[in-house]
């Protein structure tokens, strides 16, 4: 004799199906979230965090301790661990900072130094956001750490050349204009470093009134020390040569470097029909010479 099921107990059987149904299909989503979450921690360059803060555990991505050269097996997970990698000087600052924030007082993002398993010292950028229970007690925080040891470095190496490149420039401006009497009538202006328009109308007016005093017959400019980052150097010294020229003085260039004739060719610039010589010793010949035939005509 077959058994049968009664209406009820055929809609109970229908339900747990269905249970278990859902039940499976929710074990599959919980499973492809925890493989998306894991290929996330495994993709970014951030280092993941996340502590209890009542119990005091915490749970650092492998990536948060690959950043300081440590395999996952060393380093505890435990808020404890963590402050104890931080720098000696910065570690009152983070906590300030972290304690800050259960307070609501600010924001968690903060930038310190900490302790790699090498010797060496990461610069982080730490970012988080903590969880408040209903009594307003902080039961929860997690955020990131992004290693910004390569930024940082490299922007205090920029800082450190714009300083000198400053130091440079004031020391080039307090040289002045170092006019060289080479005799026979004939002056050397040296150029050393950039001309900016400031530099060029002081040295313009410099020269001009060493022409004029001298009764100097020619003014050779020496470009072997110059610094052409731009075109408007080279505006400057062709402007400078211009004004020379009115006051009755012949002009004339040397020490061009490759680089720079390249760049005035380049610029469609010219020194309008200037003698121009490799060196200082042709360019001091060429004014002998030139004064010799004007003062036997």
């Amino acid at each position: 004799m077959l058994a049968t099921l009664s209406p009820v107990e055929s809609a109970d059987s229908g339900e747990l199906v269905d249970l278990r149904a859902r039940n499976e299909r929710l074990e599959q989503e919980l499973e492809q979230a925890n493989t998306r979450y894991a290929l996330i921690l495994e993709a970014s360059n951030d280092g993941v965090w996340d502590w209890d803060v009542v119990s005091g555990e915490c749970f650092f991505s492998k990536r948060w301790k690959s950043i300081l050269n440590y395999e996952e097996h060393e380093i505890a997970d435990n808020a404890p661990a963590f402050f104890a990698l931080i720098h000696e000087d910065d570690r009152a600052r983070v906590d300030a900072a972290v304690k800050a924030h259960f307070r609501r007082e600010s924001i968690y993002d903060v930038e310190f130094r900490m302790h790699a398993k090498d010797g060496g010292i990461r610069i982080i950028r730490a970012r988080g956001q903590a969880v408040w229970d209903e009594q307003g007690q902080p039961v929860r925080m997690a955020g990131t750490h992004t290693d910004v040891t390569a930024q940082r470095r490299e922007a205090k190496a920029r800082a450190r050349e714009r300083a000198l490149i400053e130091v440079q420039r004031a020391t080039i401006q307090a040289l002045g204009t170092p006019v060289l009497e080479l005799g026979g009538g004939v002056l050397c202006v040296p150029i050393i470093g950039s001309v900016d328009q400031e530099r060029a109308e002081r040295m313009t007016g410099e020269v001009l009134n060493t022409v004029v005093d001298g009764a100097a017959r020619a003014v050779i400019i020496d470009l072997t020390a110059a610094e052409v980052d731009g075109q408007d150097t080279l505006t400057h010294l062709i402007q400078m040569l211009r004004a020379v020229a009115l006051i009755g003085a012949e002009g004339s260039v040397c020490g061009l470097s490759p680089r720079l004739a390249q760049r005035m060719v380049e610029d469609e610039l010219s020194f309008d029909g200037v003698p121009v010589y490799r060196n200082l010793g042709d360019a001091l010949r060429g004014s002998q010479t030139r004064g010799g035939a004007a003062a036997s005509s």
